[in-house]
């Protein structure tokens, strides 16, 4: 049976841009999240964002990421998925991601914690996220993205650079089948002291007009003359 939320007889999930071909879409869907990811990190670091430690700021979270790529950016998944192991039975999504931040409110957030406490906690909680699976896509990214604000507004200063994406997934399989220490690691070797504010802006200004030009290349490489990568006129 189709997948609803892909193209019919494709494994392409149904996007905005309307990229029918597997590779292109992950490609333009890595550039344009990666845009809106490093300014929601910029926001955080300043703290000029405060994410709602509830099941519909988690959504929105990932609405705020995938939003120029999905329409159904910050939906709960309808259909089941799986990996390595199978996630979440999607009728059970809304319900375990309702838990999973009620034993967040009833932890205060994980705030006055030692980092090592709070590396050790967060760790169980990103692991349950994980185990949920709440979205059909940018699960991953979601939960690191949370992760830097979880710890943010719990007093701690994460650097999300610290966190390659080999040891977190590595980390997170292994979370899914015994206790999560690996994760604990990787979520302790990311968390270190402040950078000031101006030595951040420097770097960022000059990392968003590389992205700008990077997704500018890429949508100018990827057109061709029977489909090319735009957005849909509204």
């Amino acid at each position: 049976m189709d997948d609803p939320c892909c193209y019919p007889g494709t494994s392409v999930l149904r996007n905005k841009l309307d990229a029918r071909n597997a590779a292109l879409l992950e490609k333009a869907e890595r550039l344009l999240a990666q845009e809106r990811h490093r300014h929601l990190v910029d926001q955080i670091n300043r703290g000029r964002l405060q994410i709602a430690m509830t099941p519909t700021g988690y959504q929105d979270l990932h609405r705020e990421i995938f939003q120029d790529v999905y329409d159904w950016a910050g939906k709960l998944r309808t259909v089941d998925i799986a990996k390595t192991h199978m996630f979440c039975r999607q009728q059970f999504v809304a319900n375990e991601l309702a838990k999973r931040f009620e034993a967040l409110k009833k932890e205060n957030f994980l705030k006055d914690l030692s980092a090592e406490r709070f590396a050790e906690r967060a760790a169980e909680h990103i692991a349950e996220l994980n185990a949920v699976h709440p979205f059909r896509e940018g699960n991953g990214r979601t939960q690191r993205l949370f992760l830097k604000a979880l710890a943010h507004q719990a007093g701690h200063r994460l650097d999300l650079s610290r966190i390659a994406e080999e040891p977190w997934m590595k980390a997170s399989i292994e979370s899914f089948v015994k206790e999560p220490e690996s994760l604990t690691t990787v979520i302790l070797s990311a968390l270190t002291t402040s950078v000031p504010v101006s030595e951040e802006a420097d770097s960022r200004d000059a990392r968003r007009q590389a992205m700008r030009e990077r997704l500018e290349r890429a949508r100018e490489a990827s057109e061709t003359p029977d489909r090319p990568l735009h957005r849909p006129e509204r």
